[in-house]
């Protein structure tokens, strides 16, 4: 079994404010365990947008960000601002592509009930569009 640092939310502790919970998805995401990472995530109204991708089910989404396991080395976090039941956070992805070692991030999520149930990212897709042979969307 994994054994999390004492810093970071177990399944045992119930995140209570929103960005308990937005931190609690984040270490889950960090560790690379997506199982934990989807409880954090609402059952039945949950929105997802980033330049890559869009997700109105939370078990797809999850899915699909399981694929970034393999390269990301940790998160760094910056910033966090909150309003009501808004959490902003600030922080770098740092992962094991070389095009991609760290990339900076904005993740905008909203919880409902003790669950994210609309996230918001805001990256530059460059280099991912690169990787996949993906051409910008025009204006």
């Amino acid at each position: 079994m994994k054994s999390f640092p004492d810093t970071k939310m177990t399944n045992a502790m119930s995140p209570e404010t929103p960005v308990e919970v937005v931190s609690a998805y984040l270490d889950a995401f960090e560790s690379r365990d997506f199982e934990r990472a989807r409880q954090y995530l609402s059952d039945t109204d949950f929105h997802y947008h980033s330049p890559v991708s869009d997700a109105d089910n939370a078990d797809a989404f999850t899915i699909n960000i399981s694929r970034l396991g393999p390269i990301l080395e940790r998160i760094e976090r910056r910033k966090v601002f909150t309003q009501g039941n808004e959490v902003c956070v600030i922080m770098h992805l740092i992962t094991t592509m070389e095009s991609m070692k760290d990339v900076p991030v904005v993740e905008l999520a909203t919880v409902v009930d003790g669950k994210i149930s609309d996230m918001e990212v805001f990256f530059d897709a460059s280099e991912y569009n690169k990787m996949f042979d993906i051409d910008p969307p025009t204006v």
